[in-house]
């Protein structure tokens, strides 16, 4: 009778046990859609056997020990450091390519063939210095250059602008997702409850917040006991069991004039992230990228409106000035011209000019203007310079908010500059090409686009002459002490060479990365992926053997019926 009992029990348990599979089975194929889904598998075991007799055992059924993910941890770590850097890739191809479109080095349109024109407009005045029409034309290129540069300044500000607003955004994201993982942590450690069991469904979802985080951020992560994981960026906590130490951007000074940068932080401690791999990581390495080319292209413009005015600046027009004013203000007419406190871009040197009055007859007077800003005397400033021009006959010079005004004292007299060793002329705006002091600002001096015949072919003071509109044809091609010894072109050329290589680069990196990660995620799909042909095998199996289960449930129960019915007709 007892064995009668022992195998009802082992058929029970095996019923059981199969119906629990199936249902594992079933649940499986529910989420055959789902990529967040980790396979699961019923793990069984053999029930103890008891002792029927000495020395004689037999088999009590099947116990369901566990329902298991297919999950492998370290698989996971390698995908999501994949996520990383591919994604990481994938951003910089896309924000270097859109430096590259900005620079437009492959449309014919550039900033090298601008510069061509214009340099090119003046080779062509020097062949006719008097010719009205041509210097309409150096006028124009002149402005064209000009948009041009401030429109491709505007353009790498805006891109900065929008990876400022982007890089907010992702943080807030990335933010979102390690508060679900911290709160996930407590759900987790609260149903499992130091079991030794996993909830699998939650486990799920924290793999794929992981995941998804793991493409904003390059993380690590590190199991605890309790069933709960902590996420690192670096080695740097971002979530440690319940807590979100947070990410957010703040303003932090990157060490030069006071400036500030928006950064990644820890929200709790305002911390650098060391974000070094994905989209965050990325887009501070492309703001990085995008503030060097703007960095580059003002340099390059300094140096193109320096290298210009200070050869226009020595130069003369067809007639002179019966008025000049500068075009870059002192902030102290006090302080020397050639100390931080003037606060001019372009730095006067020890030296002078010459200025000539040329009356309405012909003759002319010149005088030399020292600037005395060597180590002997005392240095100029902007008031010793209208002093020393004031006590030139036929000349007055005042100051208003830091401008110097040079004038004729006789309405028909005209002034004009020469020899100017000291680079003071240039470096006030004074008898200059163009104003401005870099990318943002670079314009044609308005004096110039009013009277074109103030425009300074000319070096000796004969209208004939265009020795200045040779001397400026010839900029295009120098060496400049300001670009490290290359010319504009070449300077502008490396630049447009380096982003090429980078935008090749990064797009090399996007692929290759992509590879790694598909590898990867077919890896992963085939350990923890659902398979219908798979689950349809196991699903088959799970109901035959359920079937055979029940079919010994029915033979005992008979037995049951023959013995009863055997006693009771005893």
């Amino acid at each position: 009778m007892s064995s009668l009992f022992s195998a009802l029990q082992t058929a029970n348990s095996a019923l059981g046990v199969e119906q629990a599979a199936i249902t594992v089975t079933g649940n499986n194929i529910a989420n055959v859609g789902n990529a967040n889904y980790s396979r699961e598998v019923a793990e069984t075991s053999p029930a103890l056997d008891i002792q029927t007799q000495p020395g004689q055992f037999i088999g009590t059924g099947v116990d369901l020990t566990d329902v298991q993910r297919q999950v492998d941890d370290a698989l996971n770590s390698r995908l999501r450091s994949s996520n990383s850097d591919s994604s990481a890739a994938q951003t910089t191809s896309t924000w270097v390519g859109q430096i590259q479109s900005t620079l437009g080095a492959l449309s014919g349109n550039d900033l090298s063939s601008q510069m061509s024109t214009f340099f090119t407009g003046w080779s062509n005045l020097a062949n006719n210095p008097t010719d009205p029409g041509q210097r309409q034309v150096v006028l124009q290129d002149g402005a064209n250059l000009a948009t041009y540069v401030q429109g491709l300044n505007t353009q790498l500000n805006q891109l900065q602008t929008n990876i400022n607003t982007e890089l907010p955004q992702q943080a807030q994201t990335a933010n979102n997702l390690a508060t679900q993982i911290a709160s996930l942590n407590v759900q987790i450690v609260q149903s499992q409850g130091g079991t030794g069991g996993t909830n699998n469904s939650l486990q799920d979802q924290r793999d794929a917040d992981l995941s998804q985080l793991s493409q904003l951020v390059n993380i690590n992560t590190a199991d605890q006991p309790d069933g709960s994981v902590n996420v690192y960026i670096g080695s740097q906590p971002l979530v440690e069991g319940q807590t979100n130490h947070g990410l957010s951007v703040a303003n932090v000074a990157n060490g030069s004039g006071g400036t500030t940068v928006p950064t990644l932080v820890f929200t709790d401690t305002g911390g650098t992230v060391p974000a070094t791999s994905g989209v965050l990581g990325a887009l501070q390495d492309a703001r990085t990228q995008i503030s060097s080319t703007t960095t580059q292209i003002n340099t390059i413009a300094q140096n193109l409106i320096q290298a210009v005015n200070q050869i226009h600046a020595s130069g003369q027009g067809t007639e002179g000035f019966g008025s000049v004013t500068s075009t870059n203000p002192v902030a102290d007419p006090t302080v020397p011209l050639n100390s931080a406190a003037a606060q001019l871009t372009e730095t006067p040197v020890n030296g002078s000019f010459v200025l000539h009055v040329t009356q309405a007859n012909g003759t002319s007077t010149s005088t030399l203007v020292p600037v005395n800003l060597g180590t002997n005397g005392v240095p100029a400033t902007l008031n010793s310079v209208a002093a020393s021009l004031n006590a030139i006959a036929g000349v007055t010079a005042t100051i208003n908010g830091g401008q110097l005004t040079i004038k004729s004292s006789n309405p028909s007299a005209k002034i004009s500059f020469s020899q100017d060793s000291s680079g003071l002329l240039s470096a006030l705006g004074i008898n200059t090409f163009f104003s401005g002091n870099n990318a943002s600002d670079i314009a044609v001096n308005s004096t110039l686009t009013t009277n074109p015949s103030l425009l300074a072919a000319a070096q000796n003071g004969e209208p004939g002459d265009n020795s200045g509109a040779l001397a400026i044809s010839q900029v295009e091609s120098q060496s400049l002490t300001g670009l490290g010894g290359q010319s504009l072109q070449g300077s502008y050329q490396g630049l447009v060479n380096d982003i090429a290589n980078s935008a090749a680069t990064a797009k090399t990196n996007a692929t290759a990365t992509q590879t790694v990660q598909s590898t990867l995620q077919a890896q992963q799909q085939a350990l923890s992926g659902v398979s219908i042909n798979e689950e349809t095998v196991n699903l088959m199996q799970q109901q035959q053997a359920f079937q055979a289960a029940a079919r010994v449930v029915s033979v005992v129960s008979a037995m049951y019926t023959s013995l009863i019915t055997a006693f009771g007709g005893v």
